[in-house]
This record gives C-alpha cells, structure tokens and sequence, in this order.
C-alpha cells in the first residue's frame, strides 16, 4: 500500500534520485522531482503532496526558504529543509518559513524516515488543533449571539416595561385627575342641598324640597355611572370578561333598552333577521354607553338615532346626534382612558365610556369607527359579527 505522498525539491539530480529511490523503497508516494522555484511552485500546484523536502539552495534566483514560504502561505503544505549548511543566518531565514524540520546533508535513511513521521504526524496534529479552534471560535459565536439576541430582548423588555410603567403613571394621574373634577361639583350639589333643605325646614316648600332632593339624585347618579365605569374598566383591562354568548330576539332587545334610558331616540330597524347569537351584557355596554355620550352632549330634545342593521352574518349599529361633536385634534386619543375632548370640560364624565366600548367591541371580534364635526354632530359605526 502506497503511503502519503512527497515532493522532492533538490537542484543536485543524484541527491534528488536518491531520496526518490528512499522514499519509494519505504512506501511513500514521490509526485516528482523539481530543481527550481518555479517548476517547484508547479508541481505543488499539480500534485497537491502531504509533504515536500525542500533544499535552501535551488536553481535560479529564488531561494528554497522562498518557495517555502510561498507553499506554507498559499497551501500550507508541510516542509522539511534540506540544506548542507548550519550557519546562523540561514537556519534563522529558514526559521520564518515555519518549516516542519531540517534534514544536513548527506542525509542518513533513519534520519530522513524519522524526519518525515514526525513532519506529518506534527502537522496532522496542527490541522486538528486548527479545526477544534474552528469549532469552538463557531461554537463561541453561536453562543454570543444568542446572548446579544438574550441581551435585546431583556432591553426591549425594560423598555416594555419603563414604558407600561410610564403610561400606568399617566393612566393613573389622569384617573386622580379626572375623578377628583368630577366628583367635586355633584358633591358640592349635594353638600349645598343638603345645608338648604336642614337650615330651610319647615320653612321650605314642597316643590322647593323636591327640587333639592331631585339634585342630589342627579348628583349620587353622575357619582355613581363614574364609579361603575371606572370598576368595569378595571375588570376589562386586568381581569378580563369572558364572552358568554346567548341567543335573543335584537329587535325586541333594543326596544327594551331604549325604554330604560330618559331621552329621546329613534330606532330604526333595518333587516330581517331577529334572532341573534352576541354577548347581550357586553351590548348593553356597547349600547347604554354610546347612547348616553349622544344624549349627553347634544341639546336638550334633539333626537338621537339608533339605526341597528342585521345581515346572515353581521350586525352594524349606527348611533348619530347632532351635538357638540369632537374636535380633530381629539379624534385620535378619543378611545384613551380618562381622556375627554376640549370643547366637553363643562359637561360632567369621567372620560371612560368610549373605552369600555372599544374594549367590549373588540372581545366580540368587532370593529368600530368614528367620524365627528365640532358643531355638527357625532356619528359612531360599531359592527358586530354573529357567528
């Protein structure tokens, strides 16, 4: 079996023939015999041998450390000197090549085996080093990049979280903000009433008595719609409402409603489907609130619309006034919590209505729009699907 495979660079011919004879009468495969730089540098090219045995001193210009230094940078071929010099200028030249050793001439057979076992075996050893540091730089950058992926998502998280903390804070200043202005006045209605009714007594008339007791009433009743909206947002936002859908009759369901909210609306029911399948809680929300928001901030016995259209597949209802309508600048913040537009500060709210909405229109997989004029109006589009 032939073994691993050798050039010979040697300008002396019978020194080159001997090592051939050498090698060949140990196994190993020679791939030819070159006398200079350049028929050297060709039949490495060639050849592609395991190892070469280079002489200092060749034909031509170049000297063998030169060539060595070229096959070690472009194939990083190992190579063994040959050299019948021991000066110390040319062992230190020869040093810069990274040569795998040196063979004096004349050159003993022991020697020369010796030389090339270990020539391969070195360098055989070198190139598994090479590729283990190969695996583990690969290795070490896998490793890295996870940390910088670790690294991005544990900041994108703090920032998650800085920012969610931010708007908790904003979220709750607007809170203390907006119930403290909202319940200051019916507090105040009802203080004062209160003081007019004890220190009036029998002196005050029956029509008197009744308006101040109907102010109170009002009063408990504005207190009490922002404190219901305030805890249904609070449900909603961290504990959530499971969707409970039932089967109803729409038509008679919006009838019922209309008749419990003081005011005056028009329904108009477009369609012919009346049996529904929707979350009937969630759409008295949804209905109550918007209602409530068009009564509010429109004149007094302007009639408010309710138009419901029913379709095989969805339901869209439609809630237009003719009031104070939103102003442009408000129109994109319109569903924030606790946010309310410029031209309503003198109307009493909490800000939380048209957010329950959203919310409970969007856990029924709905959509809902808004379009609004400062002074003509305010028309709100809330699509329901019913499968």
């Amino acid at each position: 079996m032939v073994g691993e495979k050798i050039a010979i660079i040697e300008d002396e011919g019978i020194v080159a023939l001997n090592l051939c004879s050498r090698l060949e009468a140990a196994d190993y495969a020679v791939t030819g015999i070159a006398n200079s730089a350049k028929s050297a540098l060709a039949l490495v090219a060639n050849t592609a041998p395991d190892l070469v045995l280079m002489d200092i001193g060749l034909k031509g210009q170049q000297t063998g450390i030169e060539v060595a230094q070229t096959i070690h940078d472009r194939w990083k071929i190992p190579v063994v000197f040959l050299t019948g010099y021991t000066d110390a200028s040319t062992l230190n030249s020869a040093q810069q090549a990274e040569p795998f050793g040196f063979l004096l001439k004349p050159i003993e057979p022991s020697e020369l085996y010796s030389a090339i076992a270990i020539a391969l075996q070195r360098h055989q050893d070198q190139q598994q080093l090479e590729r283990l540091v190969q695996e583990r730089t690969c290795e070490l950058a896998l490793v890295n990049a996870r940390l910088q992926i670790e690294i991005e998502e544990r900041e994108r998280s703090a920032t998650e979280v800085t920012q969610a903390l931010d708007e908790l804070k904003e979220l709750k200043s607007r809170f203390i903000t907006t119930t403290s202005h909202e319940f200051r006045t019916p507090l105040a209605i009802v203080l004062t009433s209160a003081e007019l009714l004890e220190r009036l007594g029998t002196d005050c008339s029956e029509e008197r008595r009744s308006r101040y007791f109907q102010k109170i009433r009002e009063a408990v009743r504005s207190m009490t719609t922002i404190l219901t909206n305030a805890l249904t947002f609070r449900k909603t936002e961290a504990e959530g409402i499971e969707l409970q859908l039932h089967t109803f009759d729409l038509h008679r369901f919006c009838s019922s409603l209309l008749s419990d909210i003081q005011g005056e609306i028009e329904l108009n029911y477009v369609g012919n489907c009346t049996q529904v399948m929707l979350d009937p809680e969630l759409l008295t929300l949804i209905l109550h609130h918007l209602l409530s928001n068009a009564l509010k901030f429109s004149p007094a016995h302007q009639p408010i619309n309710l138009k419901v259209q029913c379709s095989g597949d969805h339901v869209v209802l439609t809630v237009s006034d003719q009031g104070a309508g939103i102003p442009e600048q408000d129109l994109p913040l319109i569903f924030e919590p606790f946010h309310r537009a410029k031209n309503v500060d003198t109307i009493a709210g909490g800000g939380l209505g048209l957010s329950i909405v959203k919310q409970c229109v969007e856990l029924q997989g709905g959509t809902i729009e808004i379009k609004s004029k400062v002074g003509q109006g305010t028309t709100v589009q809330v699509q329901l699907p019913l499968t």
